[in-house]
């Protein structure tokens, strides 16, 4: 089975689709200041299929802001019987289906920040009808869309790893879990670890790649075409642990 990364095309390279948007996802955990190893940030995950509408305090993680570590430590408090089995929370992580505007005509697929992957109503029934496997989408909640158009994202499971000599990691901080992360500019997945119950998924170890098989590759090349690439991606065996020091 071969593997590809699924990629936003180059900006110079000429768009098949006009569709663009302005939408952010209902919720977002704040972003945070940690006193202990004094580093400010935010990841960029988004899981649009939790729902936070049943908290108390869902108002408190609607603005994107950065707050101390106390304060976020007790919204994911919060947050954290309500996502994914094994999933930990983490600063900056969006919950809920985007909302905003759309605008111009939008492809079968197509990827906002090259990890956010969308499809329309017609191109999912295909993929479901090809029977993808891992498929989890989330209709989204836009104004503008042309009539008759249906835009959902795409909630893909984590699942495997880049291959360890592909992403080299620090130590990782004992209150706010931030550790340095370097990855190499085409890395490669590692063999040991990957999933066979899915067609697309997020590694563990590098969240903002989105993997897919070479069985979704050719579902979605049978939907014409789409304002997305798809780069094959090494399978390596386990070799040693990458470090920074």
């Amino acid at each position: 089975m071969r593997f590809y990364q699924l990629q936003r095309p180059l900006p110079e390279t000429a768009k098949h689709w006009s569709g663009s948007l302005s939408a952010e996802h209902v919720w977002t955990l704040p972003g945070v200041e940690c006193p202990t190893c004094h580093e400010t940030w935010s990841g960029q995950l988004s899981l649009p299929g939790v729902d936070l509408s049943s908290l108390l305090e869902q108002d408190s993680l609607v603005e994107p802001r950065v707050e101390p570590h106390a304060e976020y430590a007790r919204l994911a408090a919060l947050v954290q019987p309500l996502l994914p089995l094994g999933m930990m929370a983490e600063p900056g992580m969006q919950f809920g289906p985007l909302r905003g505007t759309a605008h111009g005509a939008w492809g079968p697929l197509s990827a906002r920040f090259g990890w956010e992957v969308l499809v329309t109503q017609e191109a999912l029934r295909h993929l479901q009808a090809a029977g993808i496997r891992g498929l989890v989408p989330v209709r989204t909640e836009l104004q503008g869309l042309e009539a008759g158009v249906a835009l959902h994202e795409l909630e893909l499971p984590i699942r495997g790893l880049l291959h360890r000599d592909s992403v080299l990691t620090g130590p990782k901080c004992r209150t706010c879990g931030w550790y340095e992360t370097r990855i190499a500019p085409e890395p490669w997945l590692d063999g040991d670890a990957l999933p066979h119950e899915v067609d697309l998924f997020r590694p563990e170890n590098g969240t903002t790649y989105t993997l897919v098989n070479e069985r979704f590759v050719e579902a979605v090349h049978a939907l014409g075409p789409s304002d997305v690439t798809f780069r094959e991606v090494r399978v390596m065996p386990v070799s040693r642990s990458g470090s920074l020091h």
